[in-house]
């Protein structure tokens, strides 16, 4: 890039200096830029955490080498942490929709039964020993009323805490119920 000498402009690529004289100059190839252009020497950014700071190019230093590339490290504005945050937010949505395993409930119900003895009836215990009425019922109709089972509905992952199944077990429940 290049920085004009004269008004200040910069970062200025060849084809931008090209277009300011296009009229009254020729340029050779390799391109040389005229007089009032100096090539800044490029610098590497700074350390900075991406999570709440941003480096920012300032005008160029002028040195006895020439220009030097300058940068300064600056907090992120409210609006850049919340478009971060948001990102971030679907991208996890987008991994637990990757990681998401959905099965038929004779496939959980066999899954569960081969693998660790838990009974169909050993899950409605678990239901009904819910404290909080209106999160009982919703998980018993949630469980009673579904045709599939997915491996993270809020249900499934609150019957496995009180079915003392890990993330592990899920895990390996979900494939061997998808390999019925």
């Amino acid at each position: 890039m290049y920085f004009d000498k004269e008004t200040g402009d910069y970062p200025l690529s060849p084809a931008d200096i090209i277009g300011r004289h296009a009229h009254n100059m020729s340029f050779p190839v390799p391109f040389e830029a005229p007089e009032q252009y100096a090539l800044v020497t490029q610098a590497d950014q700074p350390a900075f955490d991406a999570a709440t700071h941003k480096a920012v190019e300032l005008a160029p230093l002028e040195t006895e080498d020439g220009y030097l590339q300058q940068w300064e490290v600056v907090p992120l504005s409210e609006e850049e942490l919340a478009q971060l945050e948001a990102e971030r937010l679907a991208a996890e949505q987008v991994a637990r929709d990757a990681a998401r395993v959905t099965v038929t409930k004779r496939q959980a119900l066999l899954a569960l039964f081969d693998m660790k003895g838990i009974k169909n009836e050993d899950i409605e215990a678990q239901i009904s020993m819910i404290p909080d009425e209106v999160n009982r019922y919703r998980a018993l109709v949630d469980w009673q009323g579904s045709a599939a089972i997915e491996s993270d509905s809020p249900t499934v992952l609150a019957l496995a805490v009180g079915l003392k199944l890990t993330e592990a077990d899920l895990l390996e429940l979900f494939g061997y119920a998808q390999a019925l």
